[in-house]
């Protein structure tokens, strides 16, 4: 094949060929369902604030954090195959080093999108020695998922992981992954996370077996049990675990209670929770940092995904109610409110070199829009500078956009002066925004 620009397209993937280089691009089922801009190679596809998750996935090297991630892009009918962090042909694992180790060394952004919500996975390296990825991520996130194998349990990888985003005042949720293996003990690791991570930990999925010995998943909201064919989700009967079930419930139910005064009555005086005040409940409890929601499955063999996912965009924030606080240029404390009508202001949490493009600036919108070839204030350097080209990434491939909107990450090409920590907005409007501190 040689030529540039040549197309190949299918449902599922797009293929060009330019000087050399061959650029593979997967279409997902949101673009294949819903209104996308396609025109001279850019993708501008809208997602308002409320319908995005910017989400930390962090814990212990070996837990299965990128697998996981691996396992969402596949489920979401991102990719055609699922690649295997010990083949390293994982999107998140993309650089020779990382295949190499067989682990994650920088954090790699991954939006997946499902069901008309964009999730900004950002993955995060477990290796003590690169920590710096998690303290990067978790300042454009919401949320943090903290990974804890369903072999090893709760390791310092996974205490440490929660720490920070306590500390960063971060909605936390908690994915027990390798649930179907023969040696996995959940119920163990549950009582290991209530006395390390505290009483805020709160099952919502829970792991058991039918006679046969099939894994399936019980939905403690629902109260059903599932089994996974190729990740599609089939109702079974409820499994018996015990005295396990009925105390999993009262205790899920008396932390829901303690978020609102009006379901606290409601639980003393007996009366079941409507499904619709159990999500809004803990809905408001994680926000709060009153409850820590645990789920489990099998990333590898794509079990319980779609409850992890159903429950990201329930019980996650979202950037819209999000506001930040900044100082003008006075020195005087100002409030970011997530709104596109705002003065712009983002944040540069990351910096890359790319040998393709050169170096590669990684931000997060905390109000307004930024848009390509415009000219925007680093507030931090008091320099101007222009917004060259912006990308969305998909950890080491791109597509070309030319807005990005509150709430929302990409990355911008051909900043000069532009480094990790700095705030770029209006220069009508200069704004600095609180730097990152690292260990």
């Amino acid at each position: 094949m040689a030529g540039k620009g040549k197309e190949f397209s299918g449902n599922l993937f797009e293929i060009r060929l330019e000087c050399g280089i061959i650029f593979v691009k997967y279409a997902t089922k949101t673009e294949r369902t819903h209104s996308v801009r396609r025109k001279e190679g850019k993708t501008d596809m809208k997602y308002a604030s409320n319908n995005i998750r910017n989400i930390l996935i962090a814990g212990h090297a070996g837990s299965g954090k990128t697998t996981l991630t691996e396992a969402l892009v596949y489920f979401s009918g991102a990719a055609e195959r699922m690649g295997r962090v010990e083949d390293g042909t994982t999107i998140s694992d993309f650089d020779p080093e990382e295949a190499k180790r067989k682990a994650s060394l920088s954090a790699s952004v991954v939006p997946v999108e499902y069901e008309g919500i964009k999730y900004n996975l950002i993955d995060a390296p477990g290796l003590f020695d690169f920590e710096a990825g998690e303290y990067e991520g978790i300042r454009a996130a919401e949320s943090v998922l903290v990974v804890v194998s369903g072999r090893s349990g709760v390791t310092v990888g996974a205490e440490k992981a929660f720490q920070l985003a306590r500390k960063n005042g971060k909605a936390t949720m908690v994915f027990v992954s390798k649930c179907d293996l023969e040696n996995a003990n959940y119920f163990k690791i549950l009582e290991d996370m209530k006395i390390k991570f505290g009483s805020t930990v709160c099952p919502c999925v829970v792991p058991a077996k039918l006679d046969d010995g099939t894994p399936v998943y019980i939905n403690l909201f629902s109260q059903k049990a599932f089994k996974y064919e190729g990740g599609k989700q089939i109702q079974v009967y409820l499994p018996d675990i015990g005295h396990r079930f009925q105390g999993l419930i009262e205790a899920m139910s008396e932390a829901i209670a303690e978020t609102d005064d009006e379901l606290m009555e409601k639980f003393f005086g007996g009366e079941a929770f409507t499904t619709e005040e159990i999500v809004e409940g803990m809905r408001k409890g994680v926000k709060n940092g009153l409850i820590t929601p645990v789920f489990c499955g099998s990333a590898v063999n794509l079990q319980a995904l779609d409850m992890l996912l159903y429950n990201m965009h329930k019980l996650l924030p979202s950037p819209e109610h999000n506001s930040v606080l900044a100082e003008d240029a006075n020195g005087d404390p100002v409030e970011l409110n997530c709104a596109e009508s705002a003065p712009t202001a983002a944040y540069v949490f990351k910096t890359v070199a790319d040998p393709f493009v050169g170096k590669l600036c990684f931000f997060r919108v905390y109000s307004g829009t930024l848009n390509s070839g415009s000219y925007v204030l680093n507030a931090t350097k008091q320099k101007k500078e222009r917004v060259g080209r912006i990308v969305q990434m998909h950890a080491n491939s791109r597509s070309e956009i030319d807005k990005v909107y509150s709430g929302d990450i990409a990355a911008a090409v051909g900043f000069k002066f532009t480094t990790t920590g700095d705030t770029i907005c209006d220069e009508q409007h200069p704004v600095i925004l609180e730097s990152m501190e690292f260990p």
